[in-house]
């Protein structure tokens, strides 16, 4: 293991380990302290990745199980008042599931956990060390000083720590790098203890090179497990290359950085690393890392979470019930128990895999909140309710979750009067080709050429008016037929022109010009419609009206949800036919 490849070796070749994602909570971002260009006042929730490692020696058959990071502590309470302050603006926040508890759901307790390795000692990824009564911490060279306020250049409301955090007689500080073991430092009655029971573990190796990383501990001396010095964020930084039977080579990067297009776009100057220059050398050399194959997570990393597939990666497997109820667990904490159906509930019986994936992607946009959650529910009922999809358990859950978060029957209406207009679309394609079928033809030339009169000069003049532009596909609609013209002129304006009850001003409806522009864009967008000059039109419309491409993004990401009314509508009826299902849900809870 002593080589430094530019190719990592294959995992056949070689002992490995298993690696379990944890949740460890989740808080919120503002991205522009992070990542630039980003739209002022853009925030992002982004979890607090933790992860459990487990080896078994392939000569001495002992297990060893290592915790690397705690995520959020599980009562914000339990912090020091200087931290509470900072938390206080990261909020939307949310520690359940914690890792104690992400740990239970695989049937393993704190006291299973022989060490817990921090990639670093701030707030957000330290946890609560307490809850791990007999569990050895390690901690990166430096971290000790950081805890005890000995690094004063450090600033920025995320610095602050606590002396206390660790038990020194459970603490292992790994030694320096650049300097060699220090055996005073590294505690070495805590390292004997800590590993007499597992002789192929030793916290004592020199740092080496391997894989392009300058400096890095065979913890286990079998290559499957290396702590890596990954410094520039926070003194102490350490990061996890593993060596894993099913993935490859997973690199688990902690606080390297916190939005993942950093390692594709230059990041803020404004950095929360301590260190800007060696952190940038850092980043480059795990995108090296990347680029040979190596998957590469990061501790606040939400692209990865949201990914299909990986929240099964999560924690030992677990039984049947315990997983459906700890799946229901998080639908209700990701949606809110609401929302929970018997599409959702038939889904979760007959296949929890997909049942998770689906949680995980119909949560992104909920999570990510451009769109405040009245308007997220207005768009999702502009999907459903369009005449192409009408999807009617859709309808009803939206327009239920929209009076609940604050919308009026008004705006509620709105929305199916907006998308009452998709209808017209068959005479803004049909029209164009019959033009174009006449001229190929040679035939009326003089109704599909002649000059507007005064009444059509007038209506395209009023339609311009009351909704705000003009396009060319109107233009031989209107000089074909200006009686339909007019009709579905005053039928797709009531939304743009009436007075709502009680209002003395000029008529605009319920919604703004902006939120209206979006309802269009998504039942343009949706997979039943896809209808293309209306999408262009409608996002160009939004964007005028001071839409954000965020904001546009969120719109066509919630008009994908629709693929998950595919198994909403089969999957009860796969139950009803096989009689496959043993759960029901109620109001309080699971039912077996």
């Amino acid at each position: 293991m002593d080589s430094d490849p530019s190719v990592l070796p294959s995992s056949a070749d070689f002992a490995t380990v298993q690696v379990h994602a944890l949740s460890g909570g989740h808080f919120t971002l503002p991205e522009e302290q992070f990542i630039r260009p980003a739209t002022p006042g853009a925030r992002k929730t982004v979890p607090s990745l933790c992860f459990l490692i487990e080896h078994t020696g392939l000569s001495t058959g002992v297990k060893t199980r290592i915790v690397f990071d705690l995520g959020l502590r599980r009562d914000i309470d339990r912090y020091s008042q200087p931290i509470r302050r900072h938390i206080a603006t990261r909020q939307p926040l949310t520690t359940d599931p914690d890792v104690v508890k992400s740990l239970a759901s695989g049937g393993l307790r704190p006291e299973d956990i022989d060490f817990i390795i921090f990639s670093h000692v701030h707030w957000d990824d330290v946890g609560g060390p307490r809850d791990f009564p007999s569990s050895t911490f390690v901690v990166g060279n430096g971290a000790l000083d950081v805890l005890h306020g000995k690094h004063h250049s450090l600033r920025g409301g995320h610095s602050f720590f606590e002396a206390d955090l660790l038990d020194p007689s459970r603490t292992i500080q790994l030694s320096d790098p650049r300097e060699g073991p220090d055996v005073d430092s590294m505690a070495t009655s805590t390292v004997a203890s800590a590993t007499q029971s597992r002789p192929d573990l030793d916290f004592l190796r020199p740092w080496k090179p391997f894989a392009g990383l300058p400096a890095t501990l065979d913890l286990f001396g079998d290559g499957s497990l290396y702590i890596v010095d990954a410094p520039g964020h926070l003194p102490g930084h350490i990061n996890l290359l593993a060596r894993t039977a099913g993935d490859g080579w997973l690199y688990l990067a902690g606080d390297t950085c916190h939005d993942r297009r950093i390692l594709d776009v230059e990041g803020r100057v404004c950095c929360i690393h301590a260190d800007r220059g060696r952190a940038e050398e850092t980043i480059l050399r795990i995108k090296s890392l990347e680029q040979k194959g190596v998957e590469v997570i990061f501790a606040h990393d939400v692209e990865w979470e949201s990914k299909a597939g990986n929240q099964h990666r999560e924690c030992c497997k677990m039984a049947p019930d315990r997983d459906r109820a700890e799946l229901k667990k998080q639908f209700d904490s990701q949606l809110g128990p609401e929302a929970f159906h018997e599409g959702w509930a038939s889904l979760l019986s007959l296949d929890p895999p997909f049942f998770s994936a689906s949680l995980s992607l119909a949560s992104v946009p909920r999570r990510k909140s451009h769109l405040s959650r009245k308007n997220q529910e207005l768009i999702s009922l502009a999907v459903d309710s369009a005449a192409t999809h009408l999807y009617a358990p859709g309808i009803r859950k939206h327009v239920s979750a929209a009076l609940k978060e604050g919308a009026s029957v008004d705006e509620v209406l709105e929305v199916i009067e907006l998308s009452s207009t998709l209808g017209i679309h068959a005479c803004n394609i049909g029209v164009p080709l019959l033009v174009e079928v006449l001229k190929e033809e040679g035939k009326f030339a003089e109704e599909i050429t002649r000059p507007y009169d005064e009444n059509q000069e007038r209506l395209k003049k009023e339609f311009t008016d009351k909704r705000g532009y003009w396009h060319a596909f109107w233009e031989d609609f209107l000089r074909l037929d200006p009686e339909f013209f007019e009709a579905y002129l005053n039928f797709s304006s009531v939304p743009w022109t009436k007075r709502l009850d009680g209002s003395s001003s000029e008529g605009r409806g319920a919604l703004g010009p902006k939120m209206k522009e979006l309802i269009y864009c998504a039942f343009d967008a949706a997979s039943t419609h896809l209808y293309v000059p209306g999408l262009k039109l409608h996002m160009k419309n939004a964007l005028g009206y001071g839409a954000s491409p965020q904001e546009i993004l969120e719109v066509l990401e919630i008009a994908t949800l629709l693929s998950l009314h595919t198994p909403h509508v089969a999957a009860p009826i796969i139950e009803e036919l096989t009689s496959t299902s043993s759960w029901s849900y109620s109001a309080g809870g699971a039912v077996v």
